[in-house]
């Protein structure tokens, strides 16, 4: 695929239990545009992005990338083109190099550290006695909220996908770091 267009997702329906979750949802996007979904509470706003990561299906409509239902597409091949920021980060007890190379295991140190500048993680990185080779411990937890969201966002960042999906990635960072991440992203 020369682009990820996201395109049509006319009709979705998403049941849980007896109520509709997601209704008459349509969007329509081409590559470098920037879409914001806003909404209530329990309004669909991460079954949308699930759906578009695949996590499940729609049970009405479709959703196409480059005119392709995902349907059709091998979960390999969304997953390689599809990245994902989501609140609850996910970390394992490795390095925080490691943690930012996980779906990009061949990247450079240079790479990884030019990420996680974007991502504006560098900075509190650097301070740790050990830098990149620090232990993050298990799930993450010798950080903070806003550090593991960092990271992740280093992950994405450096994995470069044609469409990043990103549900509430930056909920517990900062407002002036989170001013610096939308910049860049």
């Amino acid at each position: 695929m020369d682009q990820a267009t996201l395109v049509g997702a006319i009709g979705i329906e998403v049941h849980r239990g007896p109520r509709k979750v997601l209704e008459g949802a349509s969007v329509s996007l081409s590559e470098g545009e920037v879409v914001a979904v806003l909404g209530e509470n329990g309004s669909g706003k991460t079954t949308l992005v699930s759906m578009i990561a695949r996590f499940y299906d729609p049970t009405g409509g479709q959703i196409l990338i480059n005119n392709t239902p995902l349907s059709r597409l091998r979960i390999k091949e969304l997953r390689r083109i599809v990245g994902m920021v989501t609140q609850q980060t996910v970390l394992f007890d490795d390095t925080i190099i490691n943690n930012i190379r996980y779906g990009s295991p061949h990247a450079r140190r240079d790479e990884v550290v030019a990420a996680a500048r974007k991502a504006r993680a560098d900075e509190f990185i650097c301070e740790f006695e050990q830098g990149y080779e620090t232990i993050v411990g298990e799930s993450g937890g010798r950080l903070s909220g806003g550090q593991r969201q960092r990271i992740a966002l280093a992950r994405a960042i450096l994995r470069d996908p044609q469409i990043l999906l990103l549900d509430e990635a930056t909920s517990q960072v900062d407002v002036e770091s989170e001013k610096l991440i939308h910049h860049v992203l």
